[in-house]
């Protein structure tokens, strides 16, 4: 089974069954786009792969919390990887004196 070619439905039944094939799934699919948006709030590389990190396991830490019913799966996936950007992004020093 390739997990790149997993479709979204069945890439979340495999993350919600814990499947080392849904971990695969869901970085090869989602890891460019949610690091990019990771980027664009922290503007740091480095750290743009720590919080994509942290994004990545609180997506499969929580995936039995999503409900697809709500919102669309990537959408959920972009408020926590943009919640966890902002709350780890580094003020520089200008900010934090003023």
């Amino acid at each position: 089974m390739n997990p790149s070619l997993l479709a979204k439905n069945e890439l979340l039944k495999l993350i919600r069954a814990k499947s080392r094939v849904g971990a695969e799934g869901l970085y090869d699919q989602y890891a460019v786009v949610l690091r990019l948006a990771i980027f664009r709030i922290t503007g740091d590389r480095d750290l743009s792969n720590i919080v994509l990190e942290k994004t990545l396991h609180k997506i499969w830490d929580s995936a039995a919390l999503y409900n697809e019913q709500e919102t669309p799966l990537l959408t959920w996936m972009l408020v926590i990887a943009k919640g966890l950007a902002l709350e780890n992004r580094v003020m520089p020093a200008a900010t934090l004196s003023a």
